[in-house]
């Protein structure tokens, strides 16, 4: 009975095995992309909030500063979400549906990035409050 019992959990890990580790994969991925998605929103919310507030409320409330340090943060996550998805793409067990589906993923994150890290960079270069202000209202995430 022992025998049957031992015999039946080494082929229930040798059939779940193969299975498991792209589905775990698959479920990283996924659980990254909500990640961004989410903090996309978050940035879009801050982008209107600024929208709304008169020059010394945005001054005395540091959204520029809020809005660097989001739109570095959100590199850093949408970064993190390509990376996943190059490991997807690559990794020979994926299903070719599967793996053309994260390179075009890839392709679309890779522009957010680059959106993303030019807006920074631009904000990070503003040379008052006011110009750091008309260009958060000109930013766009949706």
């Amino acid at each position: 009975m022992k025998y049957w019992i031992a015999g039946a959990i080494v082929l229930g890990s040798v059939l779940a095995l193969p299975s498991g580790p792209p589905q775990l994969f698959a479920q990283v991925c996924t659980d990254d992309e909500a990640m961004v998605a989410d903090y996309r929103q978050s940035v879009t919310d801050m982008i209107e909030t600024v929208k709304k507030d008169t020059l010394p409320d945005f001054e005395k409330a540091f959204h520029r500063k809020n809005v660097t340090t989001k739109l570095t943060l959100f590199g850093s996550m949408v970064d993190g979400l390509i990376s996943c998805l190059q490991k997807r793409a690559s990794d020979p067990t994926t299903p070719k549906e599967d793996a053309d589906a994260a390179k075009v993923k890839i392709d679309a994150y890779s522009k957010l990035k680059d959106k993303i890290k030019q807006d920074r960079d631009a904000l990070k270069a503003a040379q008052s409050s006011k110009a750091a202000k008309t260009l958060i209202e000109r930013f766009a995430y949706k």
